[in-house]
């Protein structure tokens, strides 16, 4: 079955955006593009929103204006996963309840309440998915971790685990010689983060290995093809939680493995069943990270063991196409369901 896809576009350059572009495109969709903050586009079968990066909620409000019979399926895949999962379940339940009525009343009656804009913006996508699932204006609710999908399952949310793929524009075999001992990318964003890197990098440098930093401060940001150059020079990339417990681990093995560079990261929270320590990554305490590495490094063959285990379960068995066909699948159910419902209506109406 062929769809007709309104995907939103939250920033122009959104990696993620186009990689669902294309593959959307390359399984024979058709896909029109929307600003996150202008009209859903109309006569589309399917709307398309990820991530979030900004106000989340002005799409699902849209559909809901549509006459029921008329509305498109309306699919969201939410590739942040937003929330602590080691906190209790009732108090971010009730605490996004109200984030998430704030920031709809903030949208109502500007200028009436005092504005918390950018404030708590993980509390109020929660709260805004449980509004829209209750309401009934989202069909498909999906997430990135398998521990938070059956978290909203168990709390009786049908909500489905979609993880994360490797997308074919971010990697490339170019054949460099790996100068780089270790990788840092992006932003330290929390003072837990940045205490801890600090401390990796003096007991890196203390033992004579240098990082290269692109935190847009020592080196530029790397996106597209410089990122893809960096790491296939770089023999280890290092993953840090900005906060405990959080989500952020398959961002960068899904960049780092394909490229064969090694991720090392802390212990993880068990989000996803599919990547194994020891098999796909290296995991090691903050306290013991430097030494992790310095292993690593000294012992080649282990090392390229473990990047190979990585490449094949980044690039033939957890990709960008398997992630969309099962979004898919939840499209042609959703579809089915609703085909099931009209006909059910208008033989009620006879």
């Amino acid at each position: 079955m062929r769809f007709r896809f309104a995907l939103v576009k939250w920033a122009e350059g959104d990696g993620v955006y186009l990689a669902l572009h294309n593959q959307l495109t390359r399984l024979g969709h058709e896909v029109i593009d929307f600003s996150y903050n202008q009209p859903v586009p109309k006569s589309v079968d399917v709307v398309l929103s990820f991530a979030p990066y900004n106000r989340f909620i002005q799409i699902p409000l849209q559909i809901s204006r549509v006459p029921r019979h008329e509305r498109p399926i309306y699919i969201h895949w939410d590739t942040e996963a937003n929330l602590n999962p080691s906190e209790p379940w009732m108090l971010q339940y009730f605490g996004s309840q109200f984030r998430s009525w704030l920031g709809r009343r903030e949208s109502s009656e500007p200028g009436k309440i005092k504005s918390y804009e950018n404030k708590l913006n993980r509390l109020r996508y929660f709260g805004d998915y449980i509004y829209c699932l209750n309401k009934g204006w989202i069909d498909v609710l999906a997430v990135c971790s398998d521990f938070v999908a059956r978290r909203f399952q168990k709390n009786g949310f049908p909500v489905h685990y979609v993880p994360w793929g490797t997308m074919p524009e971010w990697y490339e075999d170019l054949g460099l010689q790996r100068d780089i001992d270790v990788l840092w990318m992006g932003n330290l964003r929390t003072r837990r983060r940045t205490v801890i890197f600090e401390r990796i990098r003096k007991g890196l440098e203390a033992r004579g290995v240098k990082l290269y930093v692109a935190n847009n401060k020592e080196n530029p940001f790397i996106f597209g093809d410089e990122r893809t150059q960096i790491l296939n020079r770089s023999k280890i990339t290092l993953n840090l939680v900005p906060w405990e417990n959080i989500w952020n681990f398959p961002q960068r093995f899904h960049v780092a493995a394909p490229n064969r560079s090694l991720l090392v990261t802390e212990p993880l929270f068990p989000h996803n069943p599919e990547y194994v320590a020891g098999e796909h990554y290296v995991a090691a305490p903050p306290d013991q990270m430097v030494d992790t590495i310095m292993y690593y490094l000294h012992h080649e063959s282990q090392r390229n063991a473990i990047v190979e285990n990585a490449y094949h379960l980044a690039t033939r068995d957890m990709t960008v196409e398997r992630s969309v066909n099962i979004l898919l699948a939840r499209v042609s159910e959703a579809a089915a369901r609703k085909t099931e419902k009209v006909v059910l209506e208008t033989a009620a109406s006879r």
